[in-house]
């Protein structure tokens, strides 16, 4: 398993961990405004980065499967 892919990986996770958050609030402040146009678009953006953090997940998990497939 190349550990650094696997670090890069994390890596990408954790900042879009972040950028998630963010948008969260946004989306949680901007209904409370009642700005339904803003937090449609924030929302379409929090979609967008979601399935990248599932893909990234998705990465990381293939990569741990063939390890262990490799080493039984």
């Amino acid at each position: 398993m190349d550990r650094k892919q696997l670090e890069k990986l994390g890596d990408e996770l954790r900042e879009i961990g972040h950028k998630r958050r963010q948008l969260a609030e946004q989306i949680f402040n901007e209904v409370q405004e009642g700005d339904s146009r803003s937090s449609t678009a924030l929302y379409q953006e929090l979609s967008h980065i979601s399935d990248q953090a599932i893909d990234i997940i998705t990465r990381q998990k293939e990569m741990f499967d063939e390890e262990i497939q490799n080493n039984i």
